[in-house]
């Protein structure tokens, strides 16, 4: 069975060739591989050009310029033409056997839409990996899983996970120009009829210096636009998630602390920042600080209650967390 690997590429010349050879290097799966070229400046565009000509499973599918990484894995699924999807990064890496052993765990169980495997996250600062583990136990209900998304037992990540592509034709490409995997990963749990689990590493995330993820740009429109979608998901569900604690544990571990990291690190005036701050320091009550307590969620709790009461204390504490 065919599987279609989305790949969007934004100037990633030194990575790009050696990530295509690993896609179509796969083992015990057929692949379609389909590259898209977010406005490259550099050779981006023509290495993708290249292997297209040189290989009939890749498809070169240029956009005319920058448009976020949303908008070009939206186009990716609108061109793949398997049953199932999987989304990869051009600086990452992952094994030769990592596709086939999530189709297998997709088509294990009847009605499984989605497949949430293990990753690994390696830094180029030499901080020590980290392991992403999926919850185990058989396949569960859409509802449930969205529970376990909200908890963070699901990670926001796409690229351990497997879709079915009609799934991922109900969700919405919220085009956050941060961490917008976690809005389509909200839409497609909460769209699911049911969600499997591999405890196995499929995939390695290598954080460089450069990622998105280490930058200090501004990210409380993309917090925003991410906070919308997954209380669109939230309601999808059914009545009443929004009043659960998992949805309340998720606006405040995400949403709220987010929110005042970037506040504090993001490249605002100081006028911008303190309006930030005065708004996301609202948001924590006792009820938030309880439900952390409660969650066992001894980090977030520290980060909370300084936040709350002493912003140089705040600052001393994020860089220690952060190393």
């Amino acid at each position: 069975m065919l599987i279609s690997v989305v790949l969007p590429v934004y100037d990633d010349e030194a990575h790009l060739a050696d990530s295509i050879d690993r896609v179509l290097g796969q083992e015990g799966v057929d692949v379609e591989l389909v590259v898209v070229d977010d406005g490259s400046t550099d050779r981006s565009r023509a290495i993708a050009r290249a292997a297209a000509d040189r290989d009939p499973r890749v498809r070169f599918v240029p956009l005319p310029e920058n448009g976020g990484v949303a908008r070009a894995r939206e186009r990716g699924v609108r061109e793949a033409t398997a049953d199932w999807v999987w989304f990869v990064d051009s600086d990452d890496s992952w094994p030769p056997d990592a596709a086939a052993q999530l189709l297998a765990a997709a088509l294990a169980s009847p009605d499984t839409d989605l497949v949430v495997a293990g990753a690994r996250a390696t830094f180029a600062s030499g901080k020590a990996p980290t392991s992403t583990e999926p919850p185990t136990g058989p396949p569960v209900p859409g509802r449930e899983a969205f529970r376990l998304f909200l908890a963070g037992r699901i990670t926001g990540h796409l690229w351990n996970k497997l879709f079915r592509r009609e799934l991922l034709d109900s969700i919405d490409f919220t085009p956050a120009r941060v961490q917008s995997d976690l809005a389509m990963v909200a839409q497609a749990v909460a769209g699911a009829r049911r969600v499997g689990f591999l405890p196995v590493t499929v995939y390695e995330y290598r954080v460089r210096s450069a990622s998105i993820i280490t930058s200090r740009s501004q990210r409380a429109e993309s917090l925003e636009l991410i906070g919308a979608a997954v209380e669109s998901a939230a309601r999808q569900v059914g009545p009443g998630t929004t009043d659960t604690a998992e949805y309340r544990y998720f606006v405040t571990r995400y949403l709220t602390l987010s929110g005042i990291k970037d506040a504090v690190l993001g490249s605002y005036s100081p006028e911008q920042s303190a309006e930030h701050l005065r708004r996301l320091r609202g948001r924590l009550g006792v009820r938030e600080l309880v439900l952390l307590a409660r969650r066992r969620d001894a980090k977030r709790l520290a980060l909370a209650v300084s936040a709350k009461v002493s912003l140089p204390a705040y600052r001393r504490l994020l860089a220690v967390a952060d190393r």
